[in-house]
């Protein structure tokens, strides 16, 4: 089988998701990589991924009551 390093699309980010044992910092370490595959993503699709992948916990509740609308404000 060939492996190709294709680039991403914002579709492709929706299929991440934190693993149920994986840290906050792995699952967005693997996001941030995986986004930084994807050129033509806005970073509000990127953030709208970004939530969607998280499991539930207090950070998962803090991101979807905050008043942030792109991934870069989530990062900082």
């Amino acid at each position: 089988m060939i492996q190709t390093d294709r680039l991403y699309s914002a579709d492709d980010l929706y299929m991440l998701w934190q693993g149920e044992d994986e840290p906050l910092r792995e699952y967005a370490a693997r996001f941030s990589h995986e986004y930084s595959r994807c050129p033509e993503t806005n970073d509000h699709a990127a953030f709208s991924a970004f939530k969607s992948g998280l499991r539930e916990s207090n950070f998962r509740y803090l991101v979807h009551s905050n008043s942030w609308n792109t991934y870069a404000e989530l990062i900082k």
